[in-house]
Order: structure tokens, then sequence, then C-alpha cells
């Protein structure tokens, strides 16, 4: 038997090593949960507690005010397993006698390259699918406050604001051709990238209002989106070795894992190296807030994702999602048309759900969705439409963007 099968655990960390200076957008977020996590949990899932909310109140100075209690109100979200990446190669009489050294040029760089990729693209499809309650659009062609890209950030700095996300951690995650539009921006400032993870670094294109811009090629060139390194939890566990294996090891660092496995082949009469680990993730979702109380439903709480912004690039004036901002609105009704088409009356203080109701009722409209609070909203459309207000019922204005 050939020595490097001896070095197994050696292996697995020298391919976490490798894995560890390959990702960028996984390098990214802090929430990482590993086998730990998982145990007694079902369905590989992995339950995370948030913090309770609560409001201080105020008892008076002088004239004391009844006492209020409480409850805490506990919510959670969800991390669960998705996914099983894993690079297996048979390995040949050459490979089987080269040192550690050699062979982890010659054979783990690659495997552990291979994992990279598919968690590079898990976190990408987390950012892709989750639903944001903040949108900008950064539109090279648009008017002043889209074509800037430090104006585009500024304003999703005051959203991150407005929600309390801290302002320390935030990044602005960019595919290529933003990242092309960014980079001819002459305003954009250089970034001190000590401390970065060395993928991380080599991403880096620069920042702007605080945000530190990072290029992903697991993105879309035309998608990015503001988050903060607390957005999105992932989940990195490493398989247990199964009985028949000729040797594994299995190497955790930093909330990331991976399994070395050596075995034999019978079918094609070759020993294997086989590199792995399950992996999974979720957006950070928040308990929403609604004049300084937890919303619930039926008892539960209503949770919703803040921790990140999305951003629509290149969007003219269609496009999937548009921001309502409300002005001194105090009384009367207003309308909003979709792509010509009016809805009802809309009361000045309906609910994100009657508000969606009325759109949806407008012929050819299904699945828009309606989000935020009483001033400022996001409608979500299932494709590019153009939306407009008619105020002429309302006291104050609302204003489409």
């Amino acid at each position: 038997m050939a020595h490097i099968f001896e070095k197994a655990e050696k292996v697995s960390g020298v391919a976490l090593g490798i894995l560890q200076r390959l990702i960028v957008l996984p390098g990214l977020f802090t929430n990482r949960y590993g086998i730990t996590d998982f145990k007694g949990a079902k369905g590989d899932v992995v339950n995370v507690k948030r913090p309770a909310i609560l409001k201080a109140r105020d008892a008076g100075f002088r004239a004391r005010n009844s006492i209020v209690m409480d409850d805490l109100v506990q919510s959670r979200i969800q991390v669960k397993l998705t996914r099983y990446p894993y690079s297996g190669v048979a390995l040949s009489d050459e490979e089987l006698t080269l040192d550690i050294e050699n062979y982890a040029q010659d054979v783990t760089a690659p495997q552990a390259r291979a994992l990279a990729e598919d968690f590079e693209n898990t976190v990408a499809g987390v950012l892709s699918g989750a639903d944001y309650v903040h949108e900008v659009v950064f539109n090279p062609s648009g008017s002043d406050a889209e074509k800037d890209p430090r104006k585009v950030a500024i304003q999703a700095r005051k959203m991150l604001n407005d929600s309390n996300v801290p302002a320390s951690g935030r990044y602005w995650i960019v595919g290529s051709e933003v990242s092309a539009a960014i980079s001819s921006f002459e305003k954009l400032l250089d970034v001190n990238t000590a401390g970065l993870p060395e993928a991380v670094r080599e991403g880096v294109v620069g920042k702007l209002a605080g945000f530190t811009i990072v290029e992903s090629n697991a993105l879309d060139g035309d998608e990015s989106y503001f988050v903060h390194n607390s957005a999105v939890a992932l989940a990195v566990v490493a398989p247990a070795a199964p009985k028949g294996a000729t040797s594994s090891g299995v190497s955790v660092e930093g909330g990331i894992a991976v399994r070395q496995l050596f075995d034999y082949d019978s079918d094609t009469l070759s020993d294997r190296s086989i590199l792995s680990v399950f992996t999974g993730g979720a957006p950070v979702t928040d308990p929403e807030i609604r004049d300084g109380e937890i919303v619930l439903v039926g008892g539960e709480v209503q949770m919703e994702f803040i921790r990140a912004v999305k951003v629509t690039f290149g969007a003219g004036s269609g496009k999937a999602s548009w921001s309502l901002a409300y002005t001194s609105v105090t009384a009367g009704a207003f309308k909003l048309t979709v792509d010509g088409e009016a809805t009802a009356d809309i009361a000045w203080d309906a609910t994100n759900a009657e508000i969606a109701d009325a759109i949806n009722d407008i012929e050819g409209v299904a699945g828009a969705k309606v989000t935020g609070t009483a001033t400022a909203k996001t409608v979500k459309f299932t494709e590019q439409v153009a939306l407009a207000v008619n105020n002429s019922g309302l006291t104050g204005t609302i204003a489409a963007s």
C-alpha cells in the first residue's frame, strides 16, 4: 500500500487549507455551522435561535405610568444541508508514489478547486433566491441617482442603517458587468485588504460609502448585492468515514470542513481519492417590526430579510422591483398603475397585503408582493413592469422609484 494512504488526515488538512484560500463568497459571511450544531436536529437542519427583541418602556419620572410586562418572543431560522459536492479521481501508479507536497499540487488542489466552485454557487444561490425587503437600482445610463455607484451605495447604506444592521462588515458583492461599471468610477476608494482571505483580496474592486466591493465569478455578470457579513448562514459538515474505506481523514477549521477518503475501486482495479463535504445555506432573517412591536400572525413571528439589499442593474422604466416612498401621507386614497392599467382606490393606510391584493386584481398581473414599513414599501413583480402612482385623492404624496 502506498504511503500516501496512511496520511489521509494530513492530506485532508492540506485540502482544507487550499479550499479556504480559494473561496470568496463563503469567506465573507461569519455565520457558519458544523456537525455539532446538527446533533439532534431533524432532517439535517440546524435551527438557529434568534435573540428576543424587547422595547424599553418609560415608567415616567414624577408621574408614574403603569408597568407593562412583555413576553419574550423567540424566533428562529433554519439552515438545511442541501448539497453533497464531491470530487473523485482514479489514482495512477505514479500518483500513488508522490510525496505529500507533490500529491497536494497534482491531485488535491484540483479536487479542492472543484469543491470551492460548488460552494461559491451554493452561496450565490442563497442570495439570488432570497426575498428582499430592500432593493435599489444601479443603471449606468439612468438618472443621476441611478448611474452614480456612490449614490447607489449611499441609498443601500441608508436602508441598512434604518434596519439597524451593524455598520461594520459590509460588502457590495458584484458580478463582472457590475464590477466593470464600478471600476471606471473616479471616486472609487482603495481598500486595505489586510486580514481578508486570499481569494477575497484578489476579488476586491474598491470601497464606496462603507462597502468593500468584491467581485465573484459565481454571480451572473449583471447580478449584485449589498450585504452584511451576517446576512447568510452557511452549513458545512464533513461526511462520516465509511467503514470500508482504506483510509480517511476529516479537517475542520473556521467553520469550513472537508473529508479526504481513499479507497479501492474493484470495477476499474484502481485506487481512488475522493474529497467531499455536505453544504447548505439560508438567508438570515429577522423578526418583522412595526411601530416598535414584533409582527405576529397566528402566534407565529413574521420574519423578513433586511441584512442585504438587492441591486437591479441596468433597469430602465420597466423593472421587477419598485420602491414606494410616503411623504406626509395622512388621509385619502391613491391608485397604482401597472403598465398603464390602474388599480381600484387604495386607502392611504392600507396594509401590505391589501396593496398587493389591489395590484394582483389587475388583469394580467399575478404574484406581486409588497413588503416594508408605513413610509417605505417595496413592490415586487414576477416580471419587469412600469409602475406609477396617482396621488390625486391623497393627502400627501407617494413616489414610485
